[in-house]
């Protein structure tokens, strides 16, 4: 994934997760910084995701040009 659809998936998340209701506008203190931390979590999450399975193909390379121990003679 490009980072603008990384940005793109996370907004749009974000959104499904803010209630779509009038009262949005009053929401409290509290209620805001538990959006933002869930965002923010959410964020997180779908980051070290993306990471982890960017690390997981750079093994895989590594592994498929790495020489074929099994088929080394042995001495």
């Amino acid at each position: 994934m490009t980072s603008d659809e990384i940005v793109s998936e996370i907004s749009r998340k974000n959104r499904d997760a803010f209630p779509m209701l009038d009262e949005c506008e009053y929401l409290s203190r509290d209620q805001v910084l538990d959006l933002m931390d869930a965002a923010a979590m959410r964020g997180f999450q779908f980051g070290s995701n993306v990471a982890l399975s960017m690390v997981q193909g750079a093994l895989l390379v590594q592994l498929a040009r790495a020489p074929d121990l099994q088929e080394k003679p042995r001495h």
